[in-house]
């Protein structure tokens, strides 16, 4: 059914709104999604803080025109859909990467993030890297370990020091 211009205004303003309002975006080929994986797929984003939307693809390409999204952005046909993220686009990835490794019906094609156009290929790069959390902790043990060795050094000087006072105290 065709959109009124009215519609097609208000559908433009969202389209903006999403591409303005969130620090990343993937585009995805949406032509082979049934509505059983559909309604499945978008409740697992809600739970990792991302939406899934179908696109009208000739009001998207103006929405990002009118956005300056980078020049990749604009040239895409077919069924398309955005899934669009406020925090760990890793996330994303990986599911992503899950959904099309056990049903075949989800093909990124491309992504923004943080103004940042990158491909289908780094797109499951992405899927590869551990969790936001996962990182932090591991970069806190790198600081903590430079720390954890002073105070043993230190501390075994200092029960070294002990242990010849008591053994001299016992003799």
């Amino acid at each position: 059914m065709a959109k009124s211009k009215e519609q097609k205004t208000e559908l433009l303003e969202q389209y903006k709104s999403v591409l303005k309002g969130k620090p990343g975006y993937i585009i995805v080929n949406s032509d082979k999604l049934d509505s059983a994986t559909l309604s499945s797929l978008k409740k697992q984003l809600k739970e990792i803080g991302s939406n899934f939307s179908v696109v009208k693809n000739t009001i998207f390409k103006i929405a990002l025109q009118e956005t300056k999204q980078p020049l990749g952005t604009q040239d895409f046909t077919g069924a398309s859909a955005i899934i669009s993220f406020d925090e760990d686009p890793t996330a994303v990835a990986k599911l992503l990467k899950d959904v099309q490794k056990e049903m075949e019906v989800l093909e990124a094609r491309y992504g923004v993030i943080e103004s940042e156009y990158i491909d289908s290929n780094r797109i499951m790069e992405l899927a590869d890297i551990p969790p936001r959390e996962v990182l932090y902790a591991k970069l806190l043990g790198s600081l903590n370990a430079p720390l954890s060795g002073i105070m043993n050094t230190l501390t075994g000087n200092v029960k070294g020091f002990i242990r010849v006072t008591q053994s001299l105290s016992e003799k």
